[in-house]
């Protein structure tokens, strides 16, 4: 709408009322006036206005243009109410899953002793690791004793920051070699946690990277863990083509969940302290989470099958608006090219008559003019009034049950 338009909108109706009719808040409908330089009533204005006190409306700042103002569609304001229904149900899910949640005292373990199999392989994993690397360290100090060139700095395994990524079938983490016997302990400690809460760990089927999903009632969740660095200064070396970034670990990690989760997105982060206090805090959360998930998916596939409900029956409703529409058309074509037909015929028989009455005027009373008036009574005899014709085969056609597109509907 206009400008101008909406400036007499709001000076007619309260924010609060005028808002939801074009899709906007309160709030948002007054951030759209500023954006347009339109005043809207100040506080109290509607309550002087309804116990009768003279109230003065603020005239609209003057503008070169009329512009127009670009309020939101109908369908997008529902898609957020829909939204936001959906996320709120699924916040509350979450609230009563977790509150059920009861646990036993979860310690970090000593050791990997009889651990878990994704912690077992993921330590696999960094154990190989560190065979790799002490090896390249042996062939670097080598390289350096007899002072020649080495070029074996680069690791063969996937790295980001210093930090190395586990492969496939581990579990998702990204971090140094420094504290990863924690990091392993931290997640054995985790895992039985879970799994004592009736969650099921498993590796990501379908999929060659490292997921590991947390399922529970239905859902599932990924998890991500990394460890923080900083990065080292220091000279690059003449001998060492092909130099290595150095970083170093500092106390401080992240545990996010990897999955879509913008409803209710949740990480946490902090120093191997601060972590293992939260233990029993993410242990509660994680296994609320797909319980929480289950229900998001539901409403989701919910909402898209009404989606598809309503856009099959938009299509049909549009297709038969088109069918009914070329019946119309067909029928306006059928009764144009009908009334010429029967006002040709009435022509032709009216005329007819004429040539004939004329022929009778001419004919006399001589004998070789009584050819004449039995050939003008033969053919009088033989005309038909088309509008009895017409009036049998409208007769004929009404009995009919399927009728032709030129019938009056």
């Amino acid at each position: 709408m206009r400008r101008s338009e909406l400036y007499a909108l709001v000076w007619q109706t309260p924010l609060r009322h005028l808002g939801p009719n074009l899709g906007l808040s309160d709030v948002g409908l007054s951030k759209l006036c500023r954006r347009y330089n339109i005043p809207v009533p100040p506080v109290g204005y509607w309550t002087r206005l309804a116990v009768g006190k003279i109230c003065v409306q603020t005239p609209l700042p003057p503008s070169d243009v009329d512009h127009e103002v670009q309020l939101p569609e109908k369908d997008t304001t529902a898609a957020r109410s829909s939204d936001a229904t959906r996320i709120q149900q699924v916040q509350q899910a979450f609230s009563r899953a977790k509150d059920a949640v009861v646990l036993q005292p979860i310690d970090v373990p000593p050791s990997l002793d009889h651990c878990h199999p994704l912690v077992a392989k993921t330590a696999r994993f960094f154990q190989a690791i560190e065979r790799e690397e002490a090896k390249l360290a042996v062939e670097a100090e080598e390289a350096r004793r007899l002072r020649r060139p080495f070029f074996g700095a680069m690791s063969s395994h996937r790295m980001t920051l210093g930090r190395y990524t586990s492969g496939s079938g581990c579990l998702r983490i990204t971090a140094t070699l420094t504290h990863i016997d924690w990091i392993l302990r931290f997640h054995e400690a985790l895992i039985r946690g879970l799994i004592a809460g009736g969650c099921q760990v498993v590796a990501g089927r379908g999929d060659a990277s490292n997921t590991v999903e947390i399922r529970r009632a239905g859902g599932a969740i990924r998890l991500n863990f990394s460890e923080q660095v900083e990065k080292i200064a220091q000279p690059k070396r003449q001998d060492f083509p092909f130099h290595r970034d150095e970083y170093r670990a500092v106390d401080g990690y992240k545990l996010k969940l990897e999955s879509d989760w913008h409803v209710i997105a949740r990480q946490w982060t902090g120093s191997r302290e601060q972590l293992e206090q939260q233990l029993p805090e993410i242990t509660r959360a994680l296994i609320a989470f797909p319980e929480a998930e289950a229900l998001r998916s539901k409403l989701v596939a919910e909402e898209a099958a009404i989606r598809r409900k309503q856009e099959r029956e938009a299509a049909q409703a549009h297709n038969i608006a088109v069918a009914a529409e070329q019946a119309r058309a067909q029928r306006r074509e059928a009764r144009e090219n009908q009334l010429p037909a029967v006002g040709q015929s009435l022509a032709t028989y009216h005329s007819a008559l004429d040539v004939l009455s004329h022929l009778e005027r001419i004919a006399g009373d001589q004998p070789e003019d009584d050819a004449l008036r039995a050939w003008i009574a033969l053919v009088r005899s033989s005309l038909k009034d088309p509008v009895h014709e017409l009036a049998d085969a409208l007769r004929a056609e009404a009995a009919q049950p399927a009728r032709t597109p030129w019938w009056p509907e």
